[in-house]
């Protein structure tokens, strides 16, 4: 049987993944038992030991709260009572909480005993509770501070074993749990082992049997392709894939040898090609030269005719074939640079007379838009004098109303101030009554304290000697009401002359008000009259500055005219040297007859031009004489122009 390299390494690598499943599955099972014990603590143990500490807390609030409902006062009895209701409410739901998690049979037979002290401490209370509605207090304290204190200890100790139970268990689990943890790591190490092992193997196997033969395979290959034909390579006896490599690199190694010796033969017979292909190519570069030499021979008569700018020849001698399109193109090309070279000239000629009237009309406009733009600047100088005194005027008038209203809004700041003292005035006569009414309860207070204190000295000297100390507190209470009663008196007295003086001082306010209001109004009408005021000279001032702006405008523009006449002269300056230089180019052909057609539609543009423009300017209703006149001056300039 042939054993190939592929089966020893699938053989090889099926090792290696069978322990490495192995190892999985074993890590697997490992890790499922760890986790089973990490969750019987988190999910049973956690949680029971929180809530038998909570119950424990309750338990214990229940107990204070007992004993607040035994020791308070008549008055305090219903809250304590509510805070120890619930108490038991939080005990109770704490039951119901822990007892789904009440697996192991101790910890039910446990929870079994504190349920039942716990509701025969509820029992015992209830005694004590009863005890305490009829009125037995001291019975009811030797009750709770009796049997009750038992019951409620014996319930406490219940949850303590509870405790101590649930904490054995838990140290139990997690002893077995870290001893799952352990072997699972200790078969792990000897699983990575076992792999690396095979591994080595493995890696010693493919370097002894398949990398050292490969390696003289591909040096003998490389030899080869270099051409070296000698190389014996060892292993053709092998029955896998190395055999059968050796195998077809003799085969290799053979066609090379053939190869060889065909290129020889091919080299042979290109060379006895190639010396044919020379003598016939030689022969035919001799014809072709010497039709070029007449090509170019011709071509360098019409250059040199065409260099010296004669336009007015043709080539008349024939070329050989294969250059007579040349030929007949150069013709076309004089011949076509000869009509434009004329039609050139008649343009000339044409945009020379052009520039000429060009110029004229550009230099009668530009004196004409000088005298425009002085008439302009004139009247735009006189209607900003006016528009800078109307602007002033407006200014004084906006100043002066802005005064009024601030006058107006301070009458109105201090009118609100006066209403609001009246209302301080009206709080405070009304707070002296309450402080009065107060007072007077607190000198009631001090009467009956003094009453109280009367009565508990009595009670003192009844007691006798034990009663002593507390029959000097009483006398001392008293002394204290009545001086709390004789203070209560003197305020009251200070407060009722407070009250005369806070009446008269809502009066004063109160007419300082009207007076106020009084003011406001005359202000409110002086108000009015500057905003119709400065109303109107706002629309002065507008109206005028709608009349600036058009001037300005107009002074613009005849300015911007002006500049672009100057360019205009400029260019047509310019274009009437370029038209001369380029006539001077022209003239260096010889050109056949041309004539020269003017441009009619040139020269009717260039009229159009040197024409006076007659134009309007927009004209404004003038208010004043001034502005009237200055509109004249500048329809006449206008129309000048």
């Amino acid at each position: 049987m042939r054993l190939s390299i592929a089966r020893m390494l699938v053989g090889m690598s099926g090792l290696m993944v069978s322990v490495a499943a192995g190892q999985g599955l074993f890590t697997a099972y490992s890790l499922s038992n760890v986790q089973a014990g990490i969750n019987v603590i988190v999910e049973n143990r956690v949680p029971s030991f929180i809530l038998l500490g909570q119950m424990n807390t309750d338990l214990g609030l229940v107990r204070i709260a007992q004993g607040a409902v035994l020791n308070g006062t008549a008055e305090q009895r219903p809250q304590f009572s509510e805070q120890l209701g619930a108490a038991v409410k939080a005990v109770e739901t704490t039951i119901v909480k822990y007892e789904p998690l009440l697996v192991d049979q101790i910890d039910k037979d446990i929870f079994a005993s504190f349920k039942t002290k716990w509701n025969d401490s509820q029992a015992k209370w209830s005694d004590v509770d009863a005890l305490l509605t009829r009125g037995n207090i001291d019975e009811a304290r030797g009750l709770f501070y009796g049997t009750s204190l038992e019951a409620y200890d014996a319930a406490r100790k219940s949850i303590q074993d509870g405790v101590d139970d649930m904490a054995g268990d838990t140290q139990n689990e997690g002893v077995e749990t870290h001893g799952h943890a352990t072997f699972a790591t200790v078969g792990n190490y000897i699983a990575l082992t076992l792999a690396l092992v095979i591994g080595l193997a493995t890696a010693f196997f493919g370097a002894l049997y398949i990398a050292r033969p490969l390696v003289k395979i591909t040096d003998a290959m490389r030899r080869l392709t270099e051409g070296d034909t000698s190389v014996d390579v060892q292993g053709a006896g092998r029955r896998d894939e190395v055999g059968d490599m050796v195998k077809a690199l003799e085969v290799f190694r053979g066609a090379a040898i053939a190869n060889k010796r065909l290129e020889a033969e091919a080299a042979e017979s290109r060379r006895k090609a190639e010396a044919d292909r020379n003598a016939a190519q030689q022969q035919a570069e001799e014809a072709a030269a010497e039709r070029l030499r007449i090509a170019t021979s011709g071509l360098a008569t019409g250059l040199q005719r065409l260099a010296s700018g004669d336009l007015n020849f043709q080539l008349t001698d024939a070329f050989s074939p294969e250059f007579e399109a040349l030929r007949h193109d150069f013709n076309t090309s004089v011949k076509q640079l000869e009509s434009t070279l004329s039609s050139i000239a008649e343009s000339i000629l044409t945009i020379d007379n052009g520039s000429r009237e060009i110029a004229d009309g550009a230099d009668d406009l530009s004196r004409r838009t000088e005298q425009q733009a002085s008439s302009l600047e004139q009247t735009a100088a006189a209607v900003d004098e006016i528009t800078s005194n109307v602007a002033n005027s407006s200014k004084r008038t906006e100043e002066a109303r802005a005064v009024a209203a601030a006058a107006n809004r301070s009458a109105l700041e201090s009118a609100e101030v006066v209403t609001h003292a009246e209302d301080a005035m009206r709080k405070i006569e009304h707070g002296s009554e309450q402080i009065s009414n107060i007072i007077g309860v607190i000198d009631e207070i001090a009467f009956q304290t003094n009453l109280l204190a009367l009565n508990a000295g009595v009670e003192a000297a009844r007691a006798g000697e034990a009663g002593k100390g507390f029959a000097v507190v009483a006398q001392e209470v008293r002394e204290l009401a009545q001086r709390s009663a004789t203070a209560a008196k003197e305020i009251k007295a200070l407060i009722h002359n407070s009250s005369s003086e806070v009446e008269g001082g809502v009066k004063l306010v109160r007419d300082a008000g009207v007076a106020l209001k009084t003011i406001g109004g005359f202000i409110v009408d002086i108000n009015e009259h500057m905003e119709a005021i400065a109303v109107s000279a706002r629309e002065q001032a507008t109206g005028l500055k709608e009349v600036n702006q058009a001037v300005n405008a107009m002074d613009q523009t005849t300015q911007q005219n002006a500049a672009m006449v100057e360019e205009t002269n400029a260019a047509s300056n310019t274009l009437s040297s370029e038209v001369s230089k380029l006539r001077d180019l022209v003239n260096q052909f010889r050109l056949g007859q041309a004539q020269a057609h003017p441009s009619a539609a040139l020269r009717q543009v260039a009229q159009q031009m040197a024409r006076p423009a007659a134009q309007q300017a927009p004209a404004h209703a003038a208010s004043a004489p001034r502005r009237a006149a200055a509109a004249g001056g500048a329809n006449n300039a206008w129309e000048e122009f």
